[in-house]
């Protein structure tokens, strides 16, 4: 084959390439750690989750999961298998996210478990080496239907780990 061809051939494989790479954008959350009031001394939740939204080729799917539980009165975990819903503010460093959710529910009464919908919002105020600043926060509240009022709220600021909300582009 003389040069020509070849130089040919590169170029041609070379533009194909081009032509066929996508973009793509990941948005997410995700998080590990203990909450508490803002002037507790103790954390009184555990949070673990991790949300992705990937876009490329004018498509959008989002994946992720959400554990939560929260010990006081009552026992409380909340549990998202499949996150249906995402957005974030790269500039404020606030995601939130839902998606269908199991609650169980424990008290001195008993344990009760309920199928409905959690919401989440995280705010990444900090890194997790930082001590200056506001500190990372998470809100949670489940409703029973997404109309209804939430039969559980949760508010606090992150007393151990870390919460991220980042945006990555890169070549597929």
């Amino acid at each position: 084959m003389s040069n020509r061809k070849l130089l040919w051939l590169c170029a041609l494989g070379a533009i194909a390439a081009i032509a066929f790479a996508q973009t793509v954008t990941v948005r997410g959350a995700a998080g590990r750690g203990a909450a508490g009031a803002p002037n507790a001394d103790r954390p009184n939740a555990r949070f673990d989750f991790h949300v992705a939204q990937f876009t490329y080729n004018d498509q959008t799917r989002v994946r992720g999961q959400f554990n939560f539980s929260f010990r006081g009165e009552r026992l409380v975990e909340i549990a998202i298998r499949e996150v249906g819903r995402f957005g974030a503010n790269m500039d404020t460093g606030v995601a939130e996210f839902s998606g269908p959710a199991i609650a169980v529910i424990r008290t001195r009464e008993g344990v009760r478990r309920e199928r409905g919908i959690a919401f989440v919002r995280v705010q990444d105020n900090r890194g997790p080496d930082q001590t200056e600043g506001d500190p990372d926060t998470i809100t949670v509240a489940f409703r029973p239907r997404p109309d209804a009022d939430p039969i559980f709220t949760y508010r606090g600021v992150v007393k151990a780990g870390d919460i991220k909300v980042f945006e990555r582009t890169g070549s597929r």
